[in-house]
């Protein structure tokens, strides 16, 4: 098998002076390369039908021209943004951006509501860019059901006992009962501003500098959402409180009034800014991911599906509540 070091001398001619594989993401493969001049990201995108990594390099330079902070592409030798290793790998390059990166919930308030007019922004400048292909759509909610994330529960139930794994075990429990009960949302896509977003857009995916956002990173997954959802999705990752299966509603209106400054909501996206969340993490089987997946950091998984049902918990009982509180509240037009 070919290194990374002889790839980065056949497909960039240069060799570099030092590698360090990355600790952080699930699935994808990545590499900081550091030569005598300058510093790189090496990626090898995982093999997904969520990821499209042959849109990233033309979406990142669009967005930079538009005067968002995203990642700069290198061309390989053949002029290519786009490489492949001898078994037929993709892999890409991109210029390393220096600063710090915060784990979930752990965003300080300065930085925050930043994030939030930050995604008003980038659907603002991807509004004239191509299509790109659908997210969570017509098709997601014909197939993604609680009735079939019933049986997955089930069935990752079954492993969960297998191995003792009692608080996961616990968990699993509460989301098949919760599945029996689970209320009969109705979604049209058609009234949502459905739009080109980055489709991973958590606080994990920025670079920051003090109390800035010096590049937004990772675009592998991008595609067409409604806005509602990486919205209320981004505060679930970024917020403090929701660590704890909490949300401040007040601090997620300020929240949502960041975003609408830059791109308004119409009432029905704020009739369906929470519900759309809250069925979303309740129809996907995050636990099942984590059993199936044989990725180094398969243990993001396993907490995003721990992370998500203590916000599920909250959405049982305050879901309502918080869809009152965004349809009275007083946001940007």
């Amino acid at each position: 098998m070919t290194s990374v070091s002889q790839l980065l001398q056949e497909h960039y001619n240069f060799t570099p002076s030092s590698l360090s594989r990355a600790s952080l993401g699930a699935g994808s493969d990545t590499w900081f390369v550091t030569t005598q001049d300058a510093r790189y990201v090496l990626k090898f995108p995982e093999v997904s039908g969520m990821n499209h990594p042959e849109n990233e390099p033309s979406l990142c330079a669009h967005l930079r021209a538009s005067g968002i902070p995203a990642c700069e592409f290198i061309p390989n030798c053949t002029g290519s943004f786009l490489s492949r290793d001898d078994h037929g790998r993709l892999f890409h390059l991109q210029h390393f951006v220096a600063g710090k990166v915060y784990a979930w919930n752990t965003v300080p308030n300065v930085l925050l509501n930043k994030t939030a007019g930050m995604l008003g922004r980038i659907h603002v400048a991807l509004s004239d860019f191509p299509t790109l292909p659908e997210g969570i759509g017509a098709g997601f909610f014909r197939y993604m059901t609680p009735q079939k994330a019933y049986a997955s529960y089930l069935r990752s139930l079954s492993i969960a006992e297998s191995r003792s794994e009692h608080d996961i075990t616990m968990e699993l429990r509460w989301r098949i009962g919760l599945m029996e009960r689970f209320p009969d949302y109705r979604f049209d896509p058609s009234k949502l501003r459905c739009l080109n977003t980055h489709g991973d857009y958590t606080i994990s995916q920025f670079i920051c500098s003090g109390s800035d956002i010096s590049a937004v990173i990772d675009w592998t997954t991008a595609c067409v959402h409604p806005a509602i959802w990486e919205l209320m999705r981004s505060y679930a990752y970024a917020a403090p409180e929701c660590a704890n299966g909490q949300i401040d509603r007040e601090a997620f209106i300020r929240y949502v009034a960041e975003y609408c400054r830059f791109s308004p909501l119409g009432s029905y996206d704020l009739e369906c800014l929470a519900p759309l969340f809250y069925y979303q993490i309740a129809v996907c089987d995050y636990y099942g991911q984590y059993y199936a997946s044989t990725a180094a950091n398969r243990q993001l998984f396993l907490a995003q599906a721990r992370l998500s049902t203590r916000l599920m918990r909250w959405f049982d009982t305050h879901c309502d509540a918080l869809t009152e509180a965004m349809l009275k509240a007083p946001l940007p037009r």
